[in-house]
C-alpha cells in the first residue's frame, strides 16, 4: 500500500503472546496500521531476520548526565560515594548550554534506539540558565529535549521535575541546585506552555510531572 511499509515475521511477540507468520504494516509516522497473523508474506515484502519483539521503553532518563559518563566511575578518595558523584554532576550541570543539552540528548536517544528502546521517559530538572534565572522562553531547555527526541525518532514522555529544597524540612537549595528550582506556580505555568507543544509534535509527545522526593519537595508543594 502506498505510503506504508511492511515486514513479514515468522515469529512475533504480540500483546496476547507469540504468534506465527505475522504481517506488520505501518505508516510514515511509524504507527502500526495492520498486524495480521497466520498469513503469507506478499511477494517483495522483507522477511525479519529473527523473532520480532515490541520496542522497550526507557523509564528513567536524565539525558544531560550521559555526558559525564566515565568521569565518575572510579574511586578518587576513600570517602567517595553517591554524594561525591552528585557534587561533580552539579558542577557539570551548571555549565550546559541549551544547544549542548540538545546535542547530548540527541546522541543519547540515538543510542537508545540502537539498543532497542523506542520510547524514553525523560526526567527533566535542568530548567534555568547557569545563574538560576528563567530563560526569556521559560521552556527553552524542555524544547531542546523535545527537538532531540523528534530528530532521533524516539517517542518521549517529558517529565519536568518539581525540585524545591536540598533536604528534609524544606532546607534551602544549594548553589549547585540553582538551575533546578521551581515554585509550584512556576511549574504549572511551564506545563500549560508545554502541553500544546507536546500535542502538536509530529508523532506526538507525552507530558507529565515528576515531583521529587520528600527530600527535594516538601508535601505542601502539591497542595490544591
Amino acid at each position: 500500500m502506498k505510503g506504508h511499509a511492511q515486514l513479514f515475521a515468522s515469529d512475533a511477540l504480540l500483546p496476547d503472546g507469540w504468534a506465527r507468520n505475522v504481517l506488520l504494516q505501518w505508516d510514515a509516522q511509524g504507527q502500526l496500521t495492520q498486524v495480521a497473523r497466520d498469513t503469507q508474506g506478499p511477494a517483495g515484502v522483507p522477511l525479519a531476520a529473527g523473532p520480532v519483539l515490541p520496542g522497550m521503553p526507557n523509564l528513567h532518563s536524565h539525558a544531560f548526565q550521559r555526558a559525564i559518563g566515565g568521569l565518575t566511575e572510579y574511586r578518587g578518595q576513600a570517602q567517595d560515594s553517591f554524594w561525591s558523584w552528585r557534587t561533580l554532576m552539579y558542577r557539570f550541570a551548571l555549565r550546559i548550554a541549551p544547544e549542548q543539552l540538545e546535542a547530548i540528548a540527541l546522541g543519547l536517544y540515538v543510542e537508545m534506539l540502537e539498543a532497542g528502546y523506542t520510547h524514553v521517559c525523560e526526567f527533566h530538572y535542568l530548567h534555568h540558565d547557569t545563574d538560576g534565572r528563567p530563560y526569556a522562553d521559560d521552556a527553552t531547555l524542555s524544547l531542546a529535549l523535545l527537538r532531540a527526541a523528534q530528530q532521533a525518532g524516539i517517542g518521549i514522555t517529558l517529565l519536568p521535575v518539581l525540585y524545591q529544597s536540598s533536604g528534609f524540612g524544606a532546607t534551602p537549595p544549594s548553589e549547585g541546585q540553582r538551575r533546578f528550582i521551581r515554585s509550584t506556580d512556576s511549574m504549572l505555568r511551564l506545563l500549560a506552555q508545554l502541553k500544546p507543544l507536546c500535542d502538536g509534535q509530529p508523532g506526538g509527545a507525552r507530558l507529565g510531572l515528576a515531583p521529587h522526593s520528600l527530600r527535594g519537595r516538601p508535601p505542601h508543594a502539591l497542595g490544591g
